[in-house]
């Protein structure tokens, strides 16, 4: 890959996980606001906090959802309080656009000043809140109902609520999570032994939740819910997916000795209790798995729990539209056979859009989905078992996502990668349309060449797993990922233009101490980061263009002693401040490396230092002090220290010979030049025009007088 130095930067929001809104103070206009370039429109994305494994849309929400947003102020360093009325915004309804993967926002709400921080607060499903601290919210009775467009009982049951803290004021999207707030009860009733061939399938099945309080109150601020009234007379009527219960519980405890469920399987009631208490927690699934036996000799049932457990929350199938949002769910018994597999389900592979694979594929089958389901937008592999290939495919082993598996397919919008995964090959997923976040499941060790490179349209969260060792060239080129990016402890590889042009990346960036290789234009134009930077020890060389427009790097740049080569534009643009200490090992310093860079201080160059390049510390106009030259140094490149006007004199070794075009140009502070050399270096044009000489001395040695 060759990359050139200097590129025309540019940044686009994108949309996808854009939740773009303005606002006024309950709906009256801001006063003492000026909308200027100081009052940004503050932009937020939105996603639901829990496992995805059964929607299409990993960011949890349908198309016409409508939350609800609180911005409040600070004063000064101390947090603002929510009110009910009079915030910076209040209760602003967004409503959620799927097929264009954004939030439209009712009003606009800026920032109050470039210094003012907020807290902001989110809420589902929108409602009109009488009291911010003591809204009463009620979960439904028959959670079954499903109101065709528009919000089901079940997901009208379900609270969301999520706060981003303490944000100062900027350009960037800021990230707020929503999270379920109530519990749920999950009642899964499996066929045992004693059926005759698909006679369960036929059989009459219901449940009830019982003895649970449905009203409540929450508090906005804190989205603490606290469960209100007496406990229902009736039972709560669960939302039903096949053999799946699943009933939205307002957080309680049930006393002991209390039925929890009945169930009635053909008519013939069961009861469940448990002889403690027993407690529903906020954002918890409660698993309960009932298998059912048919008694040969009676013909009766007999119930028995086989599971039971307490996990994350998993998508939620019970809404509006919901069907059209459902994966069409086929097993792969033998890998390989996908193609069949779809056909034996008497489904059309050319027209299936979303689909969840379990059991066993293979590259076959990633090539199948590729290049002959056409309208392929959403693939789950969360449960599937990669394995080689049978045909002769390089590389392509157990565990590992092929080599160019999704390639440039333009209609898939969705993924979920498998939770058993060890290597995405090169190009697995190169210039597809993916939406939204990224999640690379643990277990994961490599991500190959281009392997997400050019997706452009993945703008929300990328999370990398804590096993991953290598990220190979361009891998994340071009993505639009709004987040920080967190790179793992065990991280040792990161290639050329790994995060390219990935300007949304915010943060600081803290490169892991094992990292050993970082390639050329590695994070080339991210220019979202802030802060410091520190260059792991294992790294010698910092390559070509590697922070080339990270412009929002106004930190500090911590060189280790063992870094040898700087090369050409590897920090240019970047806003480093204080003082540049450079490695006393380093020898070569390229052109462009410092370009552009605010470093402020003396600069002092290590002794064994050769290289000078064009350029080299163009334009850091804050560098002062007496430049010493280094004694191995033979030539200072064109332009190498122009602009920097607060250097005040210049020492010139013995073994200078040339001195480039424009290198010492506007360097308006130095007053004086001291030549150690008995030949006189030889200079190019206006090697130091802009220097005042009415009041400069130059020194050189008595002997060669008369040749300076």
């Amino acid at each position: 890959m060759h990359i050139r130095r200097r590129w025309h930067y540019y940044m686009a929001f994108g949309v996808a996980s854009a939740l773009m809104f303005t606002s006024c103070n309950d709906n009256e206009a801001l006063e003492g606001v000026s909308q200027g370039q100081d009052s940004r429109i503050i932009s937020l994305s939105g996603e639901i906090d829990q496992v995805a494994v059964t929607r299409v849309n990993d960011n949890g929400f349908c198309d016409g959802d409508i939350m609800g947003v609180y911005v409040v102020d600070y004063n000064g360093n101390t947090p603002g309080t929510l009110a009910t009325s009079g915030n910076r915004g209040t209760n602003v309804p967004h409503t959620f656009d799927e097929a264009a993967y954004k939030w439209n926002s009712a009003y606009d709400i800026y920032w109050k000043d470039d210094h003012t921080h907020v807290d902001i607060y989110g809420y589902y499903p929108y409602a009109s809140p009488a009291d911010v601290n003591a809204y009463a919210f009620e979960v439904q009775k028959d959670q079954t109902k499903n109101n065709g467009d528009e919000m089901g009982s079940y997901e009208a049951s379900d609270f969301l609520w999520g706060k981003a803290a303490d944000v100062a004021p900027t350009d960037r999207i800021i990230r707020l999570p929503l999270r379920h707030k109530m519990s749920n009860a999950r009642i899964t009733l499996k066929e045992g032994e004693g059926f005759a061939e698909g006679a369960w399938t036929e059989l009459e099945k219901q449940v009830l939740v019982l003895n649970t309080k449905r009203n409540s109150v929450i508090d906005l601020a804190t989205g603490n819910v606290a469960a209100t009234g007496e406990v229902a007379k009736t039972g709560t009527i669960p939302f039903r997916k096949d053999n799946e219960f699943r009933a939205i519980v307002v957080p309680q405890t049930v006393e002991a000795g209390k039925v929890l469920f009945s169930i009635t399987v053909d008519g013939m009631p069961y009861t469940f209790k448990k002889e403690e208490a027993f407690t529903y927690i906020a954002g918890k699934m409660h698993n309960f798995t009932i298998q059912v036996n048919k008694k040969e000799a009676s013909g009766q049932y007999e119930f028995k729990l086989i599971d039971e457990s307490i996990t994350a929350w998993e998508n939620d199938m019970a809404s509006h539209e919901a069907t059209a949002k459902e994966y069409i769910v086929i097993h792969v018994e033998e890998a390989g056979t996908l193609k069949e597999c779809i056909m034996a389900a008497n489904k059309d592979y050319t027209q299936l859009q979303n689909l969840k694979i379990t059991g066993e594929i293979n590259a076959e089958d990633f090539y199948f989905m590729r290049d002959e389901m056409s309208k392929l937008q959403s693939l789950n592999l969360k449960e599937v078992k990669i394995k080689g290939s049978t045909k002769t495919y390089d590389g392509n082993k157990e565990d590992m996502l092929p080599a160019s598996a999704m390639s440039e397919k333009k209609t898939l919008m969705h993924l979920v990668l498998p939770d058993k995964l060890i290597e995405i090959k090169d190009g697995a997923f190169f210039g597809c349309n993916l939406t939204g976040s990224l999640y690379i499941p643990e277990g994961v060790k490599e991500i190959g060449t281009s392997a997400f490179g050019y997706c452009k349209s993945l703008t929300g969260f990328l999370h990398l797993p804590s096993t991953l060792e290598r990220i190979a060239q361009s891998a994340f080129r071009s993505c639009s990922f709004t987040c920080e990016l967190s790179l793992p402890s065990k991280l040792k590889y990161i290639g050329d233009g790994a995060f390219y042009q990935c300007s949304k990346l915010y943060g600081e960036l803290h490169l892991p101490d094992k990292l050993s290789y970082l390639g050329r234009a590695a994070f080339s134009q991210c220019s979202s980061f802030s802060g410091s930077i520190s260059i792991p020890q294992n790294i010698t060389e910092i390559k070509e263009e590697a922070f080339y427009f990270c412009s929002g790097l106004n930190g500090t740049l911590n060189l280790h002693n063992g870094i040898t080569t700087i090369e050409e534009s590897a920090f240019c643009l970047c806003a480093f401040k204080g003082e540049l200490i450079l490695p006393k090992d380093l020898i070569v310093i390229n052109n462009d490396a410092f370009r552009g860079c605010n470093f402020s201080g003396e600069l002092k160059l290590p002794s064994k230092l050769e290289v000078i390049g064009d350029g080299a510390f163009e334009n850091n106009s804050r560098i002062s002090g007496i430049l010493e030259i280094p004694a191995n140094v033979i030539s200072i490149g064109t332009s190498a220290f122009r602009y920097c006007s607060s250097l005040e004199g210049l020492i010139f070794p013995k073994s200078l010979e040339t001195i480039g075009n424009i290198a010492f140009d506007l360097c308006s502070g130095i007053g004086s030049i001291v030549c150690q050399g008995t030949l006189p270096p030889h200079l190019f044009a206006n090697a130091f025009n802009g220097i005042a000489k009415d009041n400069f001395t130059v020194e050189v040695p008595e002997s060669a007088v008369a040749d300076y």
